[in-house]
């Protein structure tokens, strides 16, 4: 890219039509314009921020979205979107954004873009069952147990695909590796630090503009979710199902121990439900989380998620802009990726 600067801005009038509506999408009667009809103007709305930076060879693609949709958006009137670039880091961008309509607010917030090589990009965004050649492996190693698993989980494979690389998913049953390891537990430290714990997950909640709202019993038994998810893995769906069942848990209250529930998630990753059902009970993946959690204490992992590239761990949630930039360094020593100046 070319040298890009905060402050650089840009303000767009889009015209919205009845097709934009949540009505159109499915929910009955909501004749106003939809959150991710506003969403994708905004993208774009940042993309032309910076169009004319663009090189050959280089193109941006959307990492976070932080939006409050704060009023109702009508069709047949247009909608006004100031986007501004707020942060360059490295090849990482923030853009505040402001959507209005007759001078009322719409929608507030921030929307993240990472710039790639697009050649890279789209390999990796085309591979199905095995990696890019040449391209970053990084294992995630995550259980349903964990809000951090659930941020990470929809951080993760964003940031790799940015590299042209991809994620190999791991499932750990992680009160089995903190009994084998004799490992920490947060929920069991003074009140003061449960409080500080609690809510430092809602502000990372926030941060990452995700829902929570988890089950009401939790923590529920995670084991027959994590034998799912194998079992989506080895039909190349990991990643949304992963996904999927995480939000759900973490957000909807879904009873992610019991077989119909995953089921009704697996379908919405696009799954078999007898499938899923055959899973959760299935004996051989059964013994993959059990090795998985000895190969988890042996190779040092002492909490979730955690994840290895080039033999280096990296723990936490919040570790993952550190992995972004050991990601950055590789490219970079591959002459491949174009710096943001």
């Amino acid at each position: 890219m070319k040298p890009l600067t905060v402050g650089m801005s840009l303000r767009r009038s889009f015209d919205v039509t009845a097709n934009d509506t949540a009505a159109a999408i499915g929910n009955v009667g909501v004749e106003v314009v939809s959150t991710m009809a506003l969403v994708r103007l905004v993208e774009q709305a940042c993309y032309e921020v910076i169009a004319s930076h663009y090189e050959p060879g280089n193109a941006t693609v959307g990492t976070r979205v932080a939006l409050d949709h704060v009023g109702a958006a009508h069709p047949g009137r247009p909608v006004e979107i100031m986007a501004t670039v707020t942060k360059v880091d490295r090849r990482r961008l923030t853009f505040a954004v402001e959507v209005e309509q007759d001078g009322r607010a719409i929608m507030t917030g921030e929307h993240g873009r990472a710039v790639v090589r697009l050649d890279a990009f789209l390999k990796s965004a085309e591979a199905k069952d095995t990696p890019v050649e040449h391209g970053p492996e990084v294992e995630f190693w995550y259980d349903f147990h964990s809000p951090w698993c659930y941020f990470a989980s929809h951080r993760i494979g964003n940031i790799l695909r940015a590299h042209g690389g991809t994620v190999r998913w791991r499932p750990v049953h992680l009160p089995n590796l903190m009994q084998l390891i004799d490992g920490r537990r947060p929920m069991d430290g003074i009140p003061a630090f449960v409080d500080w714990f609690r809510q430092d997950i809602a502000d990372h909640a926030e941060l990452h503009g995700l829902p929570l709202d988890r089950h009401k019993g939790y923590p529920l038994r995670p084991s027959r979710a994590l034998r799912a998810a194998l079992y989506a893995d080895d039909r190349g769906a990991a990643e949304p199902f992963v996904k999927t069942v995480m939000q759900a848990y973490w957000s909807q209250q879904a009873d992610i121990s019991d077989i119909a529930a995953l089921q009704d998630l697996g379908e919405r990753a696009g799954l078999d439900r007898r499938g899923i059902a055959d899973a959760t009970g299935n004996e051989a993946y059964k013994a993959t989380i059990t090795a998985n959690v000895e190969e988890a204490a042996r190779r040092g992992v002492f909490g979730l998620p955690a994840m290895f590239l080039d033999g280096k761990l990296f723990w936490g949630n919040d570790r993952l802009d550190l992995l972004d930039r050991w990601l950055e360094r590789r490219d970079e020593l591959q002459s491949g990726l174009t710096k943001v100046e």
